[in-house]
């Protein structure tokens, strides 16, 4: 049974008093199989948004994502290879969970709704995430919609998973990014940015907590 360890969740927001993205959190587990899982989701303070896209990715400091990945896609040589795309992994649930992967709908699978990535996220299949890269989904539909969650209204954006959970697992490291979204039945799209960390300053070995901060911007599509 993987165990879900997290310490509150602070989102800190600058400067706005509208509705909208509120700064992102960070959920750590750690998987039958050994490692250590950091979910990262966009925050909202409300309902009634729609996810659209990340952009603008920025390694901050600290030691490097080494990332893992587990996806079905296989090299020349017949070895599973390694993408940031959740559309490669069609290895099932146990997979996914050590695999890891963008997302902009919420969903780490292919079906439905996916999820590109931008031309900038080049190598695509390496251990961290390059700087300035993006991923996007061009179709938004219903999975994209973020949908009252009681006291928290978030949507799954990113998945990290470091090897076992040793030391190397537990390296900090802070990375900022750009959240876009859209009021539902709206063409406006609202631009939120902030940073988080995995896992936080100040947290134990075995808690990942971040706090964040968001400020927003217009734009039309």
């Amino acid at each position: 049974m993987k165990t879900c360890l997290m310490l509150g969740a602070v989102a800190l927001i600058a400067s706005s008093s509208h509705a909208g993205f509120s700064g992102y959190t960070v959920e750590q587990v750690n998987t039958d199989a050994g490692n250590t899982q950091f979910r990262v989701y966009a925050n909202f303070d409300a309902s009634g948004f729609v996810m659209l896209n990340i952009l603008g990715f920025q390694s901050v400091s600290g030691a490097a994502m080494n990332a893992r990945h587990q996806d079905a896609a296989e090299t020349p040589a017949g070895e599973p290879g390694q993408s940031w795309s959740a559309n490669y992994n069609l290895l099932g649930a146990v997979a996914r969970d050590n695999d890891s992967w963008v997302t902009a709908s919420g969903s780490s699978t292919s079906g439905g709704n996916e999820t590109s990535l931008d031309p900038s996220f080049t190598p695509s299949n390496s251990s961290y995430i390059p700087n300035t890269s993006g991923w996007f989904d061009a179709t938004p539909g219903a999975p994209n919609n973020v949908l009252a969650g009681g006291a928290s209204h978030r949507m799954l954006v990113l998945q990290i998973v470091r090897l076992g959970t040793g030391a190397d697992a537990y390296a900090t490291s802070t990375f900022s990014m750009v959240t876009g979204y859209k009021v539902a039945q709206t063409t406006i799209a609202q631009f939120g940015n902030g940073s988080f960390t995995i896992p936080a300053p100040g947290a134990l070995a075995l808690v990942g907590l971040v706090g964040a901060f968001g400020r927003r911007r217009r734009s039309s599509l």
